[in-house]
């Protein structure tokens, strides 16, 4: 049987891993299988404007899971819930010592709020975060900062924990084709090729690249606290992403 890429769900608080999955995969119903103890596994289908992916939800309700060597290596992402309103909430996600094992390329410490007034706070928990590279969201923000004047929308609470799924690159990972694109000519789509002549950008291409610079923002924030190999290998893919979106081709970064 195909062994998917996993994303570890574990929670420290009275959250339950299952509905967290409900909550970002917007599903009320969804499917499970189980073949290892404390351990169920939860299909979701990644259908992004740019790739398919097939992907397990991993519902750890005990620590015997990390001694599995064959789950470890299927985790491509980690969420952990935390409780901001116990003065423990940090301390408690002590006992999931995968902390310093498990070394997956998405980690996320959620928690349904958090400010300067919880137990923890939340300068306790970016500073957690920072320490243990993860990224912190609070699923229910109570203040949201966007200047309008701001070209990147910046996305919270669950739509951002999807966004860092969808951003990271699955192993399993299929690309869609991109055919038939037809060149519509554009006031604010003509670049200048240097020669007199002016190249027209498809509109599907110039929504390819608006897309990706939509997302750039949260690429980098994503690549804090990578390892330096990692971060390059990020940067190499996020080059090729922006080449290909404005119509070239991949041979050509190479050459």
């Amino acid at each position: 049987m195909e062994t998917l890429p996993g994303i570890a769900v574990v929670s420290s608080s009275q959250t339950r891993p299952k509905s967290l999955i409900k909550l970002i995969t917007k599903l009320q119903i969804i499917s499970e299988t189980s073949d290892k103890p404390g351990v169920t596994k939860h299909c979701w289908n990644i259908d992004t404007k740019y790739y398919t992916a097939r992907v397990n939800f991993l519902e750890i309700e005990t620590t015997d899971a990390e001694q599995d060597e064959d789950l470890i290596k299927s985790i491509e992402a980690l969420i952990i819930h935390m409780d901001s309103n116990s003065e423990t909430g940090l301390d408690d996600l002590k006992k999931w010592k995968f902390l310093d094992v498990w070394n997956a390329d998405v980690k996320l410490l959620l928690a349904n709020y958090c400010t300067e007034n919880t137990k923890i706070t939340k300068t306790r928990a970016l500073e957690w975060c920072l320490k243990m590279g993860f990224e912190f969201i609070e699923l229910y923000p109570t203040v949201l900062k966007q200047d309008e004047d701001e070209i990147i929308t910046e996305k919270f609470g669950v739509e951002r924990v999807v966004e860092a799924l969808h951003s990271h690159t699955w192993s399993n990972l299929v690309m869609k084709d991109k055919k038939n694109i037809k060149s519509v000519e554009c006031s604010d789509t003509k670049k200048d090729n240097g020669d007199g002549n002016e190249k027209i950008l498809p509109n599907d291409e110039l929504d390819d690249f608006a897309d990706l610079f939509s997302q750039l923002q949260t690429m980098k924030d994503s690549l804090q606290g990578m390892p330096v190999n990692q971060r390059k290998q990020c940067a190499e893919q996020m080059v090729t992403a922006f080449w290909k979106a404005i119509g070239g081709e991949e041979e050509e970064i190479f050459d």
